[in-house]
């Protein structure tokens, strides 16, 4: 395998952690709620798009937009019915989104059965070194840089994201000082949810759609919040790119199931060495340096 495969496989373990992970990690690190429902909303985002785009006729990426708008309204029907009565009840919640995300995938099975039909990848392959690859892999990877990029102002730089940052730190003196965190967490709940089904959207052409396609995002998903920590925005860019390094190493030099193993065994390591992850390991530099 030539340095730029391994570099190619790099770019999209990466995008693949990144954009499985921002989602969950959004709501996770705003709300504290451990959203299970996110395999299912990834999922209706892959569901969403190849009917709009087989059915309806729109083009790809118009059809990831719309079908992300429509997960979020669902996550954010799904916060007001049952998620909202649930905050500071952290099992409570987490069974509860256990039980939304099996009865979300089921009646996705009921109504469109077991698998539908894709829809190729877009702008063809590229050859280097006598290999070919897929163009859209380097979009996709260029798409999880942007969406990182675009949550980070939306949090960091907006009055929406001190609102949210203050929601997080002390809800009591948030609503005290006037801020809707009632309101905040809705929206929150909803750009969380559209994210992962933009996600869904986005991987529509590569991975075989059916209603269970999004427990592959899951667990890898965890891992990534796991490594990275609190922190919803810098944490999974830390850890996609230390995880992506391990994976696409021991993959291209072993195969998948290393790559899987290695994956896991690193974030042992990390709960070993580094329990509160990049986050933490942030936090304690920045407070070293003068």
């Amino acid at each position: 395998m030539n340095a730029f495969s391994v570099f190619y496989q790099f770019l999209t373990s990466f995008s693949f952690l990144a954009l499985a992970t921002i989602g969950l990690a959004v709501i996770f690190g705003v709300m504290n709620v451990i959203n299970f429902s996110h395999a299912s909303f990834i999922m209706l985002g892959a569901v969403f798009t190849v009917t709009l785009v087989n059915v309806v006729g729109l083009p790809l990426m118009v059809a990831a937009l719309v079908a992300a708008l429509a997960v979020a309204m669902v996550g954010m029907v799904v916060e007001q019915l049952f998620i909202k009565r649930l905050y500071r009840r952290i099992l409570d919640c987490l069974l509860a989104t256990w039980a939304i995300n099996i009865i979300i995938i089921q009646t996705a099975f009921i109504v469109a059965g077991s698998s539908q039909k894709g829809v190729p990848a877009p702008f063809g392959s590229f050859t280097v070194g006598g290999i070919s690859y897929e163009t859209y892999n380097l979009v996709v990877t260029g798409l999880a840089v942007a969406i990182l990029a675009a949550v980070y102002i939306l949090f960091r730089h907006t009055d929406f994201g001190l609102r949210v940052r203050a929601s997080m730190q002390n809800r009591d003196m948030a609503e005290a000082l006037g801020t809707n965190t009632s309101k905040i967490y809705l929206v929150t709940f909803g750009i969380g949810s559209g994210l992962a089904g933009l996600t869904g959207a986005i991987y529509a052409p590569l991975i075989p759609i059916s209603p269970f396609l999004g427990d592959g995002f899951l667990w890898r998903a965890f891992t990534v919040v796991i490594v990275g920590g609190a922190d919803p925005l810098v944490g999974p860019l830390f850890s996609s790119v230390a995880l992506g390094i391990v994976y696409s190493g021991l993959n291209g030099v072993w195969g998948t199931l290393i790559g899987t193993i290695g994956l896991l065994v690193m974030t042992m390591l990390f709960i070993r060495l580094l329990p509160q992850g990049f986050t933490g390991l942030l936090a304690r530099l920045s407070k070293r340096s003068p």
